[in-house]
């Protein structure tokens, strides 16, 4: 586990570098790809700091996708990413929430539809079921 935490954070910190750097040194789609799953696992990490500083990634991960990005073909990791996200809109920490409210806000770029899908899920299992 310290392993893949520190790897964690050499992705937040590499990433955290500015937007033009990042297609650059991962080369590309695929590679971005690769690293978004590592940041998710780094939201639940116990420092507050280390997942602002994730949240700060995401929202440059959201910024460097280009015009192009292939949104049906790459579904999936749009819903991998909303879900991942939409959980810690719940933290204990408003810091955090409005962290994560901040990168949620970049996805108009990467289509909202799958967003305001998402939204509707959580808000249908989070209801309260009347008791009979």
């Amino acid at each position: 586990s310290g392993q893949r935490r520190s790897t964690g954070r050499q992705v937040v910190s590499t990433q955290s570098t500015g937007s033009s750097g990042i297609n650059a040194e991962y080369g590309g789609i695929e590679e971005l790809h690769k690293v978004y799953p590592e940041l998710l696992k780094r939201l639940d990490d116990s420092s507050d700091e280390l997942r602002i500083s994730v949240t700060r990634t995401l929202s440059t991960f959201f910024e460097v996708l280009p015009e192009d990005y292939d949104r049906e073909f790459y579904k999936a990791h749009l819903q991998y990413l909303f879900r991942g996200l939409l959980v810690h809109l719940d933290d204990p920490d408003q810091t955090i929430q409005e962290a994560v409210f901040g990168v949620l806000q970049k996805r108009p770029k990467v289509y909202p539809k799958y967003l305001i899908g998402h939204i509707e899920n959580v808000k249908t299992q989070t209801q309260v079921i009347p008791l009979l």
